[in-house]
């Protein structure tokens, strides 16, 4: 009796299957491909926050996260290490009872999904090397009593490129505040899937530094919190605040980055300091460091290490270079509100040249005058082009381009990189899902400033029609 009732169990554990397949098969034939490609972004809207368009409504709001970032590099070892406090505003009209955070270190991790999913023949976005990813040395809850400031560990787990805290008390709605420490540490890639890494030059290395910090996800009224992994491909959506941050290297090394250098007298001599005045004066580019300045030590303050402190407002992030074989020539921005910038390139010796870097703040001052005047005004009070490891890559007030990139190449990829200061870092869109968006629109803009550039110097007319095929290609 017993075994009789065991095989009518697994008779109808059998039929149920059956049923569910065939009922899993009815579904499939019901698949809509116009849902992949729809055309709607902000499904269900048209209240106080958001409108049916899309568009922000009387209550619209965006969550904020400010942070003060102190960490020094290591040239011995390739290696990063610091801390990263953050002060997160909940604007939102939820109380959150955790928050997410992006780890983008852990990419480099042999065991990454990002490398899991990457191309066996590899490719641009392929690891080359691994690394153990962001080492998380604690992550802590900053608070403050009558007795001064405190801290308390988090509960936190890390899954991936992602970092969730559990908060013990949810977070309040309509603009509570919290601030959280995460010490930690990471090994600099020597190849970074092309948006970060070190190349060795004939005077020592160069390192492009980004991703560099634990920060956080967006929490938003279209998906709640934007949790998608990073893949290596795919690019970045985040919130807005004040970065006050500090890169701590040997002296020998020229540090630019996001925003704007605030203590110019600590990590520069008067020698430097009076070059980049003559240079904020300047239309035509004017030399800071030259090849005959890579070896004078009175190039920089006598001192084992120097601490570069920047400060960048409202923005969605920062990014970094450091190098002792770093060239640095520099040149004034006109804006059209009367204001100025600073357009300035820091490139190894080996990619100097009239046909090469030599022009690159030419091209830097060229492309955000332009893009100023036709679209919006540059946010930035510096535009630093690098030349180095990186392909490609864009952050706010700073590019990474190839230093083998050379004439009409190092124009377009100066001018493409540069162009994405106006879409997606002031604009602020969702890159991690539409990041056709700003490709797209950037593509737009880079072609009729190319058209206008020094009379269009590298303006050729296309063919659309003869470009299809290739566009398409699979």
């Amino acid at each position: 009796m017993k075994l009789n009732k065991i095989a009518l169990s697994l008779l109808l554990c059998g039929s149920a299957l059956v049923g569910q397949a065939q009922n899993d098969n009815k579904d499939a034939g019901k698949y809509d491909q116009h849902k992949v490609f729809n055309p709607l972004f902000y499904f269900g809207k048209n209240d106080e926050y958001r409108t049916a368009a899309g568009a922000p409504g009387a209550k619209y709001w965006q969550n904020r996260a400010d942070y003060k970032l102190n960490v020094t590099l290591d040239t011995a070892k390739h290696r990063v290490s610091g801390t990263t406090l953050i002060t997160y505003t909940n604007n939102s009209p939820d109380a959150l009872g955790f928050l997410w955070l992006q780890v983008d270190q852990n990419i480099y991790k042999e065991n990454s999904r990002g490398e899991a999913t990457s191309p066996v023949e590899s490719g641009r976005f392929n690891n080359k090397s691994f690394t153990n990813g962001d080492e998380i040395q604690g992550v802590y809850i900053v608070t403050k009593d009558k007795k001064g400031e405190k801290t308390e560990k988090a509960d936190y787990i890390v899954t991936d490129t992602r970092l969730q805290i559990k908060l013990k008390d949810a977070l309040k709605a309509g603009g509570a505040v919290i601030k959280i420490r995460i010490d930690y540490a990471f090994d600099v890639p020597e190849y970074g899937t092309d948006r970060m890494g070190r190349q060795k030059t004939k005077n020592g290395w160069l390192y492009e530094i980004a991703q560099w910090y634990p920060r956080m996800e967006v929490y938003d009224d279209v998906s709640g919190w934007n949790t998608i992994p990073y893949m290596g491909a795919s690019e970045f959506y985040l919130e807005y605040g004040d970065f006050d941050y500090t890169v701590t290297a040997p002296s020998n090394l020229v540090v630019a980055g996001s925003g704007e250098l605030l203590n110019a007298k600590d990590v520069l001599t008067p020698k430097v300091i009076a070059r980049l005045a003559v240079a904020k004066g300047s239309d035509k580019t004017v030399m800071i460091r030259d090849s005959v300045d890579l070896n004078d030590a009175s190039f920089h303050p006598q001192k084992a290490n120097l601490t570069w402190h920047f400060f960048c407002k409202n923005s969605r992030d920062v990014a970094w270079a450091a190098s002792k074989a770093f060239l640095w020539d520099a040149a004034r921005i006109n804006l059209p509100s009367g204001k100025k910038a600073l357009a300035q390139s820091i490139y190894p010796i080996e990619s100097k040249g009239m046909e090469a870097y030599s022009r690159s703040t030419e091209y830097v001052k060229g492309c955000i005058e332009l893009y100023s005047k036709e679209w919006y005004e540059y946010t930035y009070p510096v535009a630093t082009n690098v030349a180095g490891i990186v392909g490609g890559r864009e952050y706010p007030g700073i590019v990474f381009c190839s230093s083998r990139s050379r004439s009409g190449g190092l124009w377009e990829v100066t001018n493409h990189e540069f162009g994405h200061n106006w879409f997606p870092m002031i604009v602020g869109s969702n890159e991690r899902k539409y990041a056709w968006m700003d490709e797209g629109f950037n593509t737009f803009i880079n072609k009729g400033d190319t058209k206008v550039f020094n009379n269009g110097e590298y303006y050729s007319p296309e063919d659309a029609e003869k470009t299809a095929p290739a566009m398409f290609s699979a």
